[in-house]
């Protein structure tokens, strides 16, 4: 070989940006090119051979890739792509592929092996990365789809093909038909491929379709792949089916909206609507009359025949009244046997005066209830604005009074709103100054408590109890809180009232704590009026502070329309309370304001299922899902649930059945006096025995 031939062999040997080496069939390196030493993470050569000299035992990663090796060069003479993971002289990892050959003498014995190597380790983690790629196209949940800038589907994955029942074939090279047929207008769904083509990504919900024409609604995300270059290669469509999503959001939204037994607009909504009516009355110069309706010997009805005659007679009062008004108008049920009737755009008194009448002629003809035939008319009371106030809660007020004048009244069938109502009768007087007195000195007022228990392995452990007011009047004995509360919210004595049961009940929990006794919370109910003062939480903290409570055995309960209006300032409020460490719960969930825009946002602890959702649980078809329902979104937004008016042990199993496993009623116990709850507790905890109904 010519010395000029033998340099530029050289010249190729140190300059080449692959591994070239030369071995002994044992194992040791005889010559190494730059190249390798740099893969290997050695400074020269020389400095390679003379540290790494058992490549079995220092390189290979799995010492058995060298016998490997060796027995392939010694059955074929020559190894091609043979990867392998090596140590370098760091004691990092890098993949490698090495190209190899035997060099043998005369006698056809092996003298050394050559060869190549090549650092291969971005190739093997580009390899894993489209390996874990692709497992995650079949294996994720949601539907994939590949889409060409032509919209011709490329690929999709099984989920999607699960979701839709459609078959690849049907999909694969022919164009994208994503979107239910009449469901979307063409510039939404334009406007989806522009944004995606200009922002790289679209997310939104949208309407799809299953391969038998089945709609359903499906969360989308379109995301736009272009090359390195900027062209634009593929869309990527991600589908999620959030059809049961929006089936059980829009059960809840209708129990926050809807009266469960009559199917009409609930006391939020109707009041909602009262307030549009009066906007648009605001701008047309209109009048809307609000007529307040309340059955007679409605009591009766339910004493004689029963709860369920008592529930179907209000089923046909609600349809009767659907019937007998127009389709503008609004029916409401408020609660018990109270209805709301908004007729927006009436002319004058006497178009109201009209509708009343209307409504009279109908609730006289008699009610089919039970094989018996029922007469059962009714009170109603009318306001109009702007005439008898500006507000929907002024009309809602006014027209309330005007129909307990109708009651009065036997000979009124209706009354309409006057301003001299304003006036109380000497009964009604006489009970606010004596409400005054007793709410000034908290004498009179005494607290019961009606225990709360979790269901576990056939024991039920107190775990809580409800503070409940009794106000006891030196003549009048005990008066019902149905008719003191209402008058104190009306008076603006319920603050007094209010802060009276919040310092007693947490004395008293200051006191049991004390004494050993076992009861994990005390829960006190705030009105809306109170939730609404400024003072509350200032108010709270000091109690809590002065008697001593830790805030976590504090549990204080709101209902849902304690937070109607601004729901800013009750986030505010309500995290104010949280930062004192008390908790929350909203009670009567999903009679009221159930928006799950705002559940959301309430630092609340637990969800109180309303007694009407347990009353029918047994019987009904309907009520264990929506129970079970509420569990979920419970569980879901990290809330407890427990749920109130449990009578039967047949009501108690199917909620347990639900997994809500906190309940109180009078299954339990009825509200208890301070003695005789402080005896259940220690009764009931002391034995962990099944309890058996209470005889209270």
């Amino acid at each position: 070989m010519s010395q000029e031939t033998e340099e530029q062999y050289r010249s190729i040997f140190e300059n080449a940006v692959e591994g070239i080496y030369q071995t002994t069939v044992d194992g040791r390196y005889l010559r190494v090119n730059p190249a390798l030493a740099r893969i290997y993470g050695y400074g020269s050569p020389k400095d390679l051979t003379d540290n790494l000299t058992d490549i079995a035992g220092q390189l290979y990663v799995d010492p058995g890739k060298r016998e490997a090796f060796a027995r392939l060069m010694a059955e074929r003479d020559v190894v091609t792509n043979f990867e392998a993971r090596v140590f370098r002289r760091d004691g990092s990892i890098i993949w490698i592929a090495e190209n190899a050959r035997c060099v043998r003498d005369a006698a056809n014995r092996i003298r050394y092996y050559e060869g190549t190597v090549q650092d291969i380790t971005e190739r093997k983690q580009h390899e894993e990365k489209i390996r874990l790629l692709a497992t995650v196209f079949e294996s994720v949940a949601d539907g994939i789809l590949i889409v060409d800038p032509d919209m011709s589907v490329q690929a999709v994955n099984p989920a999607y093909e699960m979701m839709t029942s459609f078959q690849p074939e049907e999909l694969l090279g022919r164009p994208l038909v994503l979107f239910a047929p009449g469901s979307h207008e063409r510039s939404f769904i334009e406007d989806i491929w522009r944004a995606a083509r200009r922002d790289g990504r679209w997310q939104g919900e949208v309407t799809s379709f299953r391969h038998s024409g089945d709609a359903f609604a499906a969360s989308l995300s379109v995301t736009a792949v272009r090359a390195p270059g900027g062209a634009l290669e593929h869309y990527v469509l991600t589908l999620a089916d959030i059809s049961q999503r929006k089936y059980q959001e829009h059960q809840i939204r209708y129990q926050a909206s809807f009266d469960r037994l009559t199917d009409l607009p609930n006391r939020w909504l109707v009041c909602e609507r009262l307030e549009e009516a009066i906007t648009r009355a605001q701008r047309m110069r209109t009048k809307v009359a609000v007529a307040f309706l309340d059955l007679n010997r409605f009591k009766q009805v339910n004493d004689t025949l029963g709860h369920h005659a008592g529930d179907d007679l209000l089923k046909l009062v609600a349809k009767r009244l659907r019937n007998c008004t127009r389709v503008s108008d609004t029916v409401g049920r408020l609660g018990g046997d109270e209805f709301l009737i908004v007729a927006p755009d009436a002319a004058d008194r006497a178009s109201g005066a009209r509708l009343v009448e209307k409504i009279l002629y109908s609730m006289g003809e008699p009610f089919a209830v039970h094989n018996q035939e029922l007469f059962c008319g009714a009170s109603i009371g009318v306001a109009f604005y702007p005439d008898d106030g500006e507000t929907a809660d002024q009309l809602l007020r006014n027209a309330d009074l005007a129909m307990y004048h109708a009651k009065r009244n036997p000979e009124c069938k209706f009354v309409f709103y006057e301003d001299g109502m304003r006036e109380r009768t000497g009964f009604t007087l006489g009970l606010e100054s004596d409400l005054r007195r007793a709410a000034a000195t908290g004498d009179e007022f005494e607290l019961h408590f009606q225990p709360k228990v979790e269901m576990e392995h056939g024991s039920r452990r107190v775990i809580g109890a409800e503070a409940l007011i009794r106000w006891r009047h030196p003549n009048r004995g005990l008066v019902s809180p149905a008719e003191f509360i209402p008058l104190a919210e009306e008076t603006g004595l319920i603050w007094e009232i209010g802060a009276w049961t919040l310092k007693d009940a947490c004395r008293r929990l200051s006191g049991w704590i004390g004494a050993g006794l076992d009861i994990a919370s005390v829960s006190v109910n705030l009105s809306p009026r109170q939730f609404q003062d400024a003072r509350l939480v200032s108010f709270v903290r000091d109690v809590v502070e002065s008697t001593g409570v830790p805030p976590e055995r504090l549990e204080l309960e709101l209902t849902e329309g304690a937070m109607i209006g601004d729901i800013e300032k009750a986030v505010t409020i309500l995290h104010g309370l949280k930062d004192i460490g008390v908790r929350l719960s909203i009670d009567d969930f999903g009679t009221g304001y159930s928006s799950l825009a705002y559940l959301k946002r309430f630092p609340i602890n637990t969800l109180k299922i309303d007694r009407s959702f347990v009353r029918d649980i047994v019987q009904s078809a309907t009520d264990p899902a929506i129970v079970g329902t509420i569990v979920n979104l419970a569980d879901s937004l990290g809330f407890d649930t427990i749920a109130e008016g449990v009578e039967t042990e047949e009501q108690a199993e199917m909620l347990r059945r639900q997994r809500c496993t906190r309940i109180q009623g009078f299954l339990i116990s009825r509200p208890l006096d301070v003695d005789a709850f402080e005896r259940f507790v220690a009764e009931s905890n002391g034995s962990q025995a099944p309890i058996a109904p209470a005889s209270y």
